[in-house]
């Protein structure tokens, strides 16, 4: 639309009398604009029927009709008037205007195009105030409404009603108007509603409430309450539909909740069976009142690892039925119940027909396990298969008693998702624990059992990470050499994988065949072990600790040389204390670990045990992890070293590792421990 321009002359042709007269009444403004020179012809009633002063400019016109009718509005009256022009067809639109003083709350506007030739020139048309057509329209929403609507005047009279407000109050509206509420409704005065509407007609203030209203409408309802200027209007609209959206919001909170509980508990375990078990316990008592868990052994075995009860005084009936029911299942069902068999096949979830317990009851025959799932009297079951990479590896049975509702498709939904988390944890763990064992298979057979003698006894510990096939470097070792000595031997190949596994099995037998076939002191064996791992090209970082016993009168010596390694602890045994053993006073610290400088020169220590001392060997791992420095670890090592001197070796080194490390280590640990004899 082409934006007014000019000013505003007045037309002797529009001041009639009689027709002036006519449009007054009708408060009705007659316009003509020109589109070529922009210039708008009108009278004073344009800015009368607009509440406003007279403008002396069209464009001023223009500007404060839309301040008037705000953005929306003028977009819809530009866009009419745009079609019109292009299409030289007429034009209607209502708008809705600001409220203000003398100002009607709706005008319409009605023009028409004026052609010169085949040209548009001129759009002509009247402003007319249409708010008491909306009032009508307002009246009317209120009658069809489907709540209840009520006026009352200053003094608490009932001035107006709509036709479900007479519907609920049971006697026509021409008995109830002009009467004050309370007879309307007696039971009323005094509530709760008498108590908002007071409020309202005192402070001017709108007021919602959720209430049960009283007698006859005997419902519970949202009241809304507002001065009106008449006085105050009452809406009362039934709260079954708010509560529905309420309660589906709700469900979806809890579908989130539910779904995100699942990681939370079976995040905490990698054990196949703890991690599904605790599925029932997620699902009840929000989506359930009890429930049962089973897990598929072999091919088509099911297993019951894990039950919940909503109700604890009968978790113990469930218990004993989760024990008999398989056993009855399979009794009376060889090749596995219907409802099972589908839902293994299809991987979808089966309802049971209701009554779900006489199903049951069907299924189990006569005996225990029908008599306790008499007792428990599901009305409603849905099994759901745990589905993880394309097979089943597990059913929930999950069950609902009398009083609740069926499972609906939220329900189901929401179960659903449940059971593909916990399958694809019971998957994992199953993964997991068949790794481990490959895992740790594999590092215990290349860690053979230590080397015995008279003069001492050895234990030896090895804890892997807990991280799945996280198979390391670690490892210990204890073996007699020709020349009647024995070599102790603690190392860690650096990284976490295979690959460690396989160097330290390098490194482990390259160190045996070296000692053996040169019997020389524990620096000089590092230092042919590291020139050797540099002419072999192993290209391995490891750090060693390695230790020579002789059996000496009265005692036994220990030579020990580190490469980079953390020191071996020596335990006293007559005073029970720890302290760490170091290669040389006034060295600061282990020599460099192995395949970085196979030059590098090495060093040994050398220290008497007496009868009873302990001496223990260890890799880093049990000291030092990434909440705990090496100094901080190996302060507690000692103290624990030092507690628990008392006990036999074996308990000695169960205690100690008991005393440091976390229930998941991060890290492999390996421990070679030595004591004398008398």
């Amino acid at each position: 639309m082409l934006e007014p321009a000019g000013s505003l002359p007045v037309r002797d042709g529009l001041r009639d009398a009689p027709f002036d007269l006519v449009l007054a009444a009708a408060r009705v403004a007659v316009f003509d604009y020109d589109l070529t020179t922009g210039e708008l012809s009108a009278d004073e009633r344009l800015a009368a029927l607009l509440g406003e002063p007279a403008v002396p400019t069209a464009t001023g016109y223009a500007d404060r009709f839309a301040e008037l009718a705000g953005p929306e509005e003028t977009h819809r009256f530009r866009e009419a008037v745009t079609l019109a022009v292009r299409t030289a067809t007429p034009f209607h639109v209502e708008l809705r205007l600001r409220p203000g003083p003398d100002r009607p709350a709706w005008v319409g506007v009605r023009g028409r195009v004026v052609l010169d030739g085949d040209r548009p020139a001129r759009l002509t048309g009247v402003v007319h105030d249409t708010s008491a057509d909306h009032v009508v329209d307002a009246a009317s929403a209120l009658e069809s409404l489907p709540a209840a609507y009520y006026a009352l005047d200053h003094d608490g009279l009932l001035r107006a009603l709509n036709a479900e407000a007479e519907r609920l109050a049971g006697r026509p509206r021409t008995d109830l108007v002009g009467r004050p509420w309370g007879d309307v409704f007696p039971l009323a005065s005094g509530s709760e509603a008498d108590r908002v509407l007071q409020a309202v007609e005192r402070t001017g203030r709108a007021e919602t409430v959720e209430l049960l209203h009283p007698e006859p409408l005997s419902l519970w309802c949202e009241l809304r309450a507002w001065p009106d200027g008449d006085g105050t209007s009452v809406l009362l609209l039934p709260s079954a539909a708010r509560r529905q959206a309420e309660e589906a919001a709700q469900r979806a909170r809890t579908q989130v909740q539910v779904l995100t509980r699942v990681g939370a508990h079976l995040s905490g375990t990698l054990d196949a069976e703890t991690a599904v078990a605790r599925l029932s316990g997620i699902l009840v008592p929000v989506l359930g009142d009890w429930c049962i868990v089973s897990v598929v052994e072999g091919q088509s075995t099911l297993r019951d690892v894990g039950c919940q009860h909503a109700d604890p005084t009968r978790q113990d009936l469930l218990e004993s039925y989760r024990s008999h029911r398989m056993r009855a299942l399979t009794e009376h069902h060889p090749a596995g119940p219907r409802y099972i068999l589908e839902a293994v096949r299809t991987g979808r979830p089966v309802i049971l027909p209701v009554p779900a317990v006489t199903t049951i009851q069907d299924l189990v025959g006569p005996g225990q396990a029908h008599d306790e799932i008499s007792a428990l009297d599901p009305e409603f079951v849905v099994v759901l298969p745990l589905r993880a990479r394309g097979r089943t590896v597990g059913l929930v049975t999950l069950a609902r008693d009398h009083g609740r509702r069926p499972f609906d498709p939220e329900d189901l939904a929401t179960i659903s998702g449940v059971a593909e988390r916990g399958a694809l944890a019971l998957d994992n763990a199953r993964l997991y624990g068949q790794q481990q064992r490959i895992a740790e298979d594999l590092q215990r057979h290349l860690l053979t059992p230590p080397a015995r003698s008279p003069h001492w006894e050895t234990a030896v510990r090895y804890r892997p990470a807990a991280h799945a096939a996280q198979v390391g470097g670690d490892w210990y070792d204890a073996f007699h050499q020709p020349d009647g000595t024995t070599t102790l031997v603690i190392g860690d190949v650096v990284g976490h994988d295979t690959a460690a596994a396989a160097a330290m099995g390098q490194l482990r037998n390259l160190l045996r065949g070296i000692a053996f076939a040169a019997p020389d002191g524990p620096a000089a064996l590092l230092g042919r072990l590291d020139a050797a791992v540099a002419g072999l090209g192993l290209g391995t970082l490891a750090t060693v600790l390695v230790g020579r016993l002789h059996p000496q009168p009265g005692g036994v010596v220990l030579q020990f040389s580190s490469a980079g390694h953390p020191a071996p602890v020596v335990v006293r045994g007559g005073s029970g204390v720890a302290v760490p053993l170091v290669v040389a006073e006034g060295r600061d610290g282990p020599d460099l670990l192995l395949g970085i400088d196979p030059a590098t020169p090495r060093h040994e220590g050398e220290v008497v045990l007496r009868p009873g001392d302990t001496v223990l060997f260890h890799t880093d791992g049990l000291v030092e992890r990434r909440d705990q420095g090496l100094d901080e670890g190996t302060a507690l090592l000692l103290d624990a070293a030092s507690r628990h001197a008392g006990l036999d070796l074996e308990g000695f080194c169960d205690a100690v590792l008991d005393d440091l490390l976390p229930s998941r280590p991060e890290d492999d640990v390996a421990v070679v421990a030595v004591r004398t004899l008398s």
